[in-house]
């Protein structure tokens, strides 16, 4: 009986569902809506990677591409470098995020300010910007390259494996510091002060207290920059000295032979680690609240000890010195004719109309997807926090998942759905924007549900007992409640797609080359100066939009 009253139960509570999902039919129809266009934007694509890796779709079913991969040792070679340099670059990673969070969550001073200013620096930058300043120092005519060689006759090359996981060092770097830092910064820290009280010196207390309640942040920030390094598409195109890693070996297999069933194993390679490490954040690492530990509020940290703060100050300056080194290198390349060989001051190499062409595009591009992306968010966001959704948990899972899929995952994909019937969009603008926005339309999403959260419900109460109906309610109370959200999805759907590269050069043609894709073309055909005076103008860009976000976030307390 009580088995038959619990199904009796459930199919209540599903008729109950549906009822209340279709009492507002637009509101309905609009879920479904965007339901289907989550599918095919984002799910679809990584399932044609998945399928064309098997054959699916080319006549038969077959692990002939499977065997291929791991018979030949440099397609398997691409997988060991690309697990390789990932790992590396976590661990170097981690282990300098952790140093300089130690040092700015204890200390108030300008050096404070100045590290963390400095570590957040190369989010302003394409992904590969390092990669082009390591070849201005350490290439083979680099300016560090010829003094080594004149004064002691020192030959080296910063190309291949060693220049590949410098470049992620630099490039993800602020993702692994803002987690660890956000983590140490929410720390309560009584537990260290009375570790201190007892007599532990502080090494034993960083060991014992500081870093295990810090390890939910180093632990996604350790599973981020993993994911993120392993799909790195650009760097080991410039600096790689032709050996082989999965993402830009996909990429070359597309592009330069059109074999995309290869290329799509290359990919499920690089989504399986991505889906997992998305999949235990989501449900294993969430909100662990190891941080939080009760304990005196309002306590500060404990400060370093003398001994601990010269070693991560000594630490933190070399690492923080060589970021803005990297992007010094970028504003002199741009402004001088050949740098290291001709450095005579020039603007010629911010006279070339095609690099402005792609300026041009890719803010049209970036502005009309970061126009969807906020809009897409926001609904999402007021939908999912208020409305009864049958499968609202997976539909926000799948959205979420967007921003997971590695680009050139995503680049293959849209390549096999949208360069054929029904749909022939490859190559148009079109398909570049709807690529930009679902991949970025989940932090739209987060920024409105978390404001949606922050928004008592008796404000919709009180406009729907003065007449108002739930459309005219959600367009004339929730809509401008949720501006906030929406300006800073879309701030950061334009800053991050202006950027962006390893899924939008599969889509791009003649007429529709975007800024970054110029820059890495340039950067590959060692023309220094044109690459460093787009990259500059570029950062800019970018850099205004970091801080229109930041006083965003200043201003209405949505973290983004």
């Amino acid at each position: 009986m009580s088995t038959k009253a619990s199904t009796q139960t459930k199919t209540s509570k599903m008729i109950s569902d549906f009822r209340n999902f279709w009492s507002e039919p637009w509101f309905a129809i609009l879920t479904l809506v965007l339901a289907g266009a989550i599918l095919l934007f984002i799910v679809v694509p990584v399932f044609a990677v998945l399928f064309k890796s098997f054959g699916i779709g080319s006549g038969e079913v077959t692990l002939e591409y499977y065997q291929n991969f791991f018979a030949r040792s440099y397609y398997f070679e691409s997988l060991v470098n690309s697990v390789s340099a990932a790992i590396l670059s976590t661990l170097i990673v981690v282990f300098l995020s952790v140093c300089i969070s130690l040092y700015v969550t204890r200390t108030t001073s300008f050096l404070s300010k100045f590290y963390r200013g400095a570590a957040l620096l190369p989010l302003v930058a394409p992904p590969f910007i390092f990669s082009l300043s390591l070849i201005i120092l350490f290439g083979r005519n680099g300016l560090f390259t010829q003094v080594m060689n004149s004064a002691f006759g020192w030959e080296f090359s910063i190309y291949g494996f060693s220049g590949v996981v410098i470049a992620q060092v630099l490039g993800y770097f602020p993702i692994g510091y803002m987690l660890v830092e956000s983590t140490m910064r929410n720390m309560n820290p009584s537990l260290e002060h009375a570790s201190s009280d007892l007599g532990a010196k502080q090494g034993r207390t960083l060991r014992k207290i500081t870093l295990p309640l810090s390890q939910s942040g180093i632990v996604k920030a350790g599973l981020l920059v993993f994911v993120m390094a392993l799909a790195d598409f650009s760097n080991p195109l410039i600096i790689g000295g032709g050996e082989p890693f999965l993402a830009s070996e996909a990429y070359l297999l597309v592009v330069g032979q059109q074999n995309l069933e290869q290329a799509a194993v290359l990919g499920v390679f690089l989504i399986v680690p991505s889906l997992l490490v998305f999949i235990f954040q989501t449900y294993f690492l969430k909100d662990t609240g190891l941080e939080t530990i009760s304990g005196e509020s309002g306590a500060s940290n404990v400060p370093l000890s003398p001994k601990v703060k010269a070693i991560v100050m000594t630490i933190n300056t070399i690492f923080v010195s060589f970021i803005v080194l990297m992007f010094v290198m970028v504003v002199l390349g741009a402004f001088v004719r050949i740098i290291g060989i001709d450095n005579t001051f020039t603007l010629e190499h911010f006279t070339n109309r095609s690099g402005w062409d792609s300026l041009y595009i890719s803010i049209v591009v970036s502005f009309l997807a970061a126009i969807l992306a906020a809009t897409i968010g926001m609904l999402q966001g007021y939908l999912f926090a208020r409305k009864t959704i049958p499968g609202k948990k997976v539909l926000e899972f799948l959205t979420l998942f967007g921003l997971a899929v590695p680009g050139t995952v995503m680049g293959i994909g849209y390549v096999l759905i949208f360069n054929g019937p029904p749909f022939f969009l490859t190559g148009t603008v079109l398909l570049i924007v709807l690529n930009m926005t679902f991949r970025k339309i989940g932090v739209g999403l987060e920024a409105s549900i978390s404001k949606m959260h922050q928004i008592d419900t008796s404000m919709e109460e009180a406009s729907s007992d003065l007449g108002a109906g739930p459309y005219r309610t959600f367009g004339k109370v929730v809509v401008p409640l949720l501006s906030p959200a929406f300006v800073a999805g879309f701030v950061y759907t334009f800053m991050t797609a202006m950027v962006s590269i390893s899924s939008v050069i599969f889509l791009i043609a003649p007429g529709t080359n975007l800024a970054a894709v110029y820059i890495l073309n340039l950067a590959e055909q060692a023309r220094v100066g044109m690459a460093s005076a787009m990259s500059f103008i570029l950062i800019l860009i970018v850099l205004s939009c970091m801080g229109l976000l930041k006083w965003i976030e200043k201003k209405t307390g949505v973290n983004i």
